[in-house]
């Protein structure tokens, strides 16, 4: 039995908010409440000059294999992974700016490495000189050139033992093969037009696999082959970093309280024939009222309306309010959700208005 396991780190950080303040009403409070979809806007990290259309990727480490024969094995085999890991990268991030409706061309130009004489992939690029940027924009009729600068590519192997006890109490020992890939890649951004650097962003991540098998030799065996590993790793960290450009909605689920007073009972009716405003103008007067808890419940409904409204401001407010009052750890982790949202907003979106 092959068990995959793949962690990506910081990128997640908002979404465990997400995962972890709705298993947490899930648990505690599926009496309470009653949970909501709603749609809400997450906004690019990187802002691409107006009317972006075409987009050039230019890959400035492509090194060319075939005539190896005065290389080393090992160097070859870096080569190939190298290659196969510049190809994969791309084709992620060729996949996420397509995902979006204002991309309509992504071409992807291979320029052989300047620095034949080396075989060290540690290196970083200079940046690309402006008469050669806005050739390829010329070109290629790119409105933004991206440049692969940059590439680290490793992988390792390790072996555990992990001991269990059966519904029998009898010792099992599980052998484990772990094979893990880094990956690290330097990009730049440029518009051509203005001659102007976007950003140089370094992207790296870590991908783990986990085998298991009769012995450990059988549990490495299990492994994916290290070209297919280096190939899914490099693809999924294309698409995650070209992520950053592409705005989108998403679903997400929230909670809103409907018991503990007649008049919750009453709005939740209200809620559930999606009449907001109308169980808006009953919260209100909730929040405001002499029970603390009910006051809490109702102003974090209130925080609610607020968010579908997209007034994270006064959502943020109202949070505080529900919690000031009652500190229950779902609107704490609800409290992070927001504070998320609105740091995104302020970063990508308010500064630029």
């Amino acid at each position: 039995m092959e068990i995959i396991i793949i962690l990506v780190s910081m990128r997640f950080r908002y979404y465990l908010y997400l995962f972890v303040f709705c298993g947490i009403i899930s648990l505690n409070s599926c009496i309470t409440t009653s949970i909501v979809p709603i749609r809400v806007y997450n906004p690019s990290e990187v802002k691409f000059p107006d009317s972006t259309y075409h987009i050039t990727l230019v890959n400035r480490l492509y090194f060319p294999t075939g005539n190896e024969s005065y290389i080393e094995r090992d160097s070859i085999d870096s080569l190939v992974i190298n290659n196969i890991a510049q190809k994969n990268l791309f084709k992620g991030v060729e996949d996420a700016l397509y995902s979006s409706e204002l991309i309509d061309k992504v071409t992807i130009v291979q320029k052989t490495r300047e620095d034949k004489n080396t075989l060290n992939f540690d290196i970083e690029l200079e940046p690309l000189n402006w008469d050669t940027i806005g050739a390829i924009s010329d070109r290629n009729r790119s409105d933004v050139v991206i440049s692969l600068d940059g590439l680290i590519v490793k992988h390792f192997y390790s072996t555990k033992v992990v001991f269990d006890i059966d519904l029998y109490n009898s010792n099992l020992f599980y052998k484990i093969g772990i094979l893990k890939v880094y990956l690290s890649a330097l990009f730049r951004v440029y518009d051509p037009e203005k001659k102007h650097l976007i950003e140089k962003y370094h992207y790296s991540d870590t991908i783990f696999w986990e085998s298991e098998g009769k012995t450990l030799h059988s549990a490495l065996r299990n492994l994916p082959l290290k070209k297919n590993a280096v190939s899914e790793a490099a693809y999924w960290s294309g698409l995650y970093y070209a992520e950053r450009f592409i705005s989108h909605w998403e679903e997400v689920d929230r909670f809103y309280f409907i018991r503990g007073h007649p008049d919750l009972k009453e709005a939740a009716i209200l809620a559930k024939e999606e009449k907001w405003l109308d169980a808006a103008k009953i919260w209100k007067v909730l929040a405001y009222g002499p029970d603390n808890e009910i006051a809490s419940s109702a102003a974090l409904n209130m925080a609610l309306v607020s968010e579908m409204n997209d007034n994270l401001d006064a959502a943020l407010n109202w949070a505080k309010k529900s919690y000031s009052l009652n500190k229950k750890e779902s609107v704490e982790q609800y409290l992070k959700v927001l504070v998320e949202r609105i740091r995104l907003y302020k970063k990508y979106v308010w500064t630029e208005e």
